[in-house]
């Protein structure tokens, strides 16, 4: 599918007509982001403890940037939504500090001008804290840092050339993109892993809350959330039998 990219009011268009035309391009890896960005925003019924403010702004920082990580999967734009997931994910680690945590000045400094700062010894305690209590959930968010870090959430020489073309030595130049080029096996493996996340997330506040009982989820929670994880369990399965993955391990073992 060609769009066009000439001017601004064409990137607009085509990336409106991205978003509307993801599930007839690209299935239910589509559908089944879209349905966990869906829970992600609507899993929680109620937060009855006022003292958790930080909690729910940070969630609320969260929903926002799975929700970018998203229309960028589908907008093909990788490094955009590996930045947008690593935000979501640091932001998940704070979340889950303040649903154990409450006091201001656990997260932040402020000066005699009541100007705010986030110092190293805030993130080390946050970090030493869920090592502390949740151990495996925060190897997991650490893990996927990494991984995210290593697929684009950071400028590099091989992501460079993925909107830089040169041309054919008779029609001397270059030529640069503004999306990215339509791959479906990537565009989808992007989408499968803005599922995933909100997957890993979900399951993190859950285990956190069980400890601290802060908020009550919805009353199908259980049965949404174990559909879309088996879906999405599925989906990794079939990409993991693609020829593309194959590949990709063969080079890995080499």
């Amino acid at each position: 599918m060609e769009f066009k990219q000439d001017t601004i009011g064409d990137i607009l268009t085509s990336e409106h007509e991205l978003v509307l035309h993801g599930a007839e391009c690209y299935g239910d890896y589509f559908i089944n982001a879209s349905e966990f960005n869906h829970l992600l925003n609507d899993f929680i019924k109620s937060i009855d403890d006022p003292a958790k403010f930080i909690f729910v702004a940070f969630l609320f920082q969260i929903r926002k940037y799975h929700t970018l990580a998203l229309f960028s999967a589908i907008r093909r734009h990788h490094i955009q939504t590996s930045m947008n997931l690593r935000y979501v994910i640091e932001a998940a680690q704070w979340a889950a500090y303040a649903l154990g945590n409450e006091d201001q000045d656990k997260f932040c400094s402020k000066d005699a001008n009541g100007i705010i700062s986030v110092e190293d010894k805030h993130e080390k305690a946050m970090y030493q804290w869920l090592d502390n209590n949740f151990k495996v959930k925060a190897d997991e968010t650490r893990r996927l840092k990494k991984m995210i870090s290593g697929a684009g959430a950071h400028s590099n020489i091989a992501y460079a050339f993925q909107n830089f073309e040169m041309k054919p030595i008779e029609d001397a130049g270059f030529k640069t993109t503004f999306f990215d080029p339509e791959n479906g096996y990537w565009i989808k493996t992007d989408l499968w892993f803005v599922a995933n996340t909100a997957l890993g997330l979900m399951d993190l506040f859950y285990g956190v809350n069980q400890k601290y009982k802060v908020f009550k989820l919805i009353g199908d929670f259980g049965p949404r959330f174990k559909k879309l994880v088996d879906e999405n369990n599925r989906l990794k399965t079939e990409m993991m039998n693609t020829e593309n993955y194959k590949r990709a391990q063969k080079l890995m073992t080499k």
